[in-house]
């Protein structure tokens, strides 16, 4: 088995030898022996999971550098596997190159750790510190079929300029739709950056709002309530954007839950201003700072990042907040109209431990973590709508509806801002009716085996972005 991280030696010969014999094993290099064969049997969980690293095809794409892979499912985590490391083992440009690494089953892969590594070279004018990833696919033992999209540079680009050298990659939502991606088919690939177009609204619970409490919006971040949002972007050409719910009930304790909220969310901003690109890392820092600061209570959160210049979506979602991304038919996706028929491309799941108790980030002994989100990643085209809401938004708003409404709105040339807002008004009023059929209400008497009727009262908050 693969040595833990912690013990390797950067830079080191002799480590690097013991990574490559006991780290991984390729398909081309050699086959198991019989020793290993019958160890591996005896060890009922261990599992093949077959790799291919894939290099870009642009100029200095190419790396001699080792690379380490951990895997996550929702089964756990693999061990830490070395991969090339030399020239004979390189990743040249355009090129795929197969692994085959052994680890006990890990349930569905949620996403890779990919680290380069120094490389063994003595040469002083070796250009194996660039390395630009496409992508990697993995075959599971259960026939299985992952794509982790990545299209980014490892140690530095093109021009020598130092980018990170390790990121989360988090597997494609849905890998029949890779193939229209600008990370894969040159036919799509984006000729210029995504542009946003985006605006937020949270208004608080009714009851506060009859008691006088009013919501906050401007551009680039609000609360309303418990409720937070935050929209940024920086240099490196990602824009991101951050919906948290903080749970109103510490208030029977003295806690404000909204400060824990509204801290989530500009912890993540200033993450992204600082110029991380890894959703998993802004969650990470957020959550850090958070604990330094002592600051009490809990959240859901759902946040995600847009790399502009390559058209792609990456998620992370803790509890009952959420997002649904909406696209137009294949003849219309490319038109710089917004016009046509929007359909659900991808809908975000509640994270639950049970009807009611959601995910959420928190002080208190026994809250999520960070690495318990749920994780994807997509294609963007031109003319894509994300709506990202808090539960106040999808438990009183169907879908169908949501869809129905970007239909009527964009059609008449609303702009986002009336978009984000009429969603949340009509889900104000869901949730003040009570005879109404809400997607709560549908929940709630399959839960408690009764008829339930009415809207949930809550604070709500939406962000509506279009792309073009």
């Amino acid at each position: 088995m693969a040595i833990q991280p912690s013990k390797f030696e950067s830079g080191s010969a002799e480590a690097i030898q013991r990574w490559r014999q006991m780290g991984w094993l390729s398909w081309s290099a050699r086959t198991l022996t019989s020793a290993e064969s019958s160890q591996l049997e005896s060890e009922k969980e261990i599992v093949p999971y077959r790799i291919s690293i894939v290099t870009g095809d642009v100029r200095g794409a190419g790396s001699s550098a080792p690379a380490l892979v951990t895997l996550f499912g929702e089964d756990g985590s693999s061990e830490s596997y070395m991969l090339g490391g030399d020239k004979s083992e390189s990743f040249d440009r355009a090129t795929r190159a197969q692994y085959v690494l052994y680890s006990k089953f890990l349930g569905s892969l949620r996403r890779i750790l990919i680290q380069q590594l120094p490389s063994s070279c003595d040469n002083d004018e070796d250009d194996s510190k660039g390395w630009y990833l496409d992508r990697i696919e993995v075959h599971g033992p259960d026939g299985e079929r992952y794509t982790f999209p990545c299209s980014s540079w490892f140690g530095c680009n093109l021009v020598g300029e130092e980018t990170c050298t390790e990121r989360n990659l988090i597997v494609a939502a849905d890998h029949r739709d890779t193939h229209r991606s600008s990370l894969h088919d040159p036919a799509h690939r984006l000729t210029q950056p995504l542009l946003v177009d985006a605006s937020g609204y949270s208004m608080p619970h009714p009851d506060k709002v009859r008691a006088g409490t009013k919501g906050m919006n401007r551009k680039g971040m609000g609360y309303g309530g418990e409720d937070a949002y935050f929209y940024a972007s920086n240099s490196n050409g990602i824009w991101a954007v951050g919906v948290a719910d903080g749970v109103y009930e510490w208030r029977q304790v003295g806690i404000d839950a909204g400060a824990f909220s509204r801290q989530l969310m500009e912890y993540c901003r200033q993450a992204i201003e600082l110029g991380t690109m890894d959703v998993l890392r802004v969650l990470q820092f957020a959550s850090k700072h958070l604990r330094r600061c002592e600051t009490l209570g809990s959240s859901t959160v759902c946040l995600g990042i847009v790399d502009t210049l390559q058209g792609r979506l990456a998620t992370a979602t803790i509890g009952d907040s959420g997002f649904i991304l909406l696209g137009r038919s294949r003849e219309n996706y490319m038109s710089s109209t917004l016009q046509g028929t929007y359909y659900i491309r991808y809908r975000s799941p509640q994270q639950e431990h049970s009807f009611g108790c959601p995910y959420q980030l928190g002080h208190q002994e026994g809250a999520d973590n960070p690495e318990d989100a749920m994780l994807s990643t997509m294609p963007l085209y031109p003319g894509d709508v994300l709506i990202i809401g808090s539960d106040g938004l999808f438990d009183n708003v169907a879908d169908e509806s949501i869809v129905e409404m970007v239909n009527k709105v964009l059609a008449e040339g609303g702009k986002p801002n009336e978009l984000s807002q009429a969603l949340a008004f009509h889900a104000f009023q869901a949730s003040t009716d009570k005879a109404a059929m809400t997607p709560y209400s549908v929940a709630a008497s399959e839960a408690f085996e009764m008829i339930y009727n009415g809207g949930k009262a809550d604070d709500i908050t939406v962000v509506t972005a279009v792309f073009n």
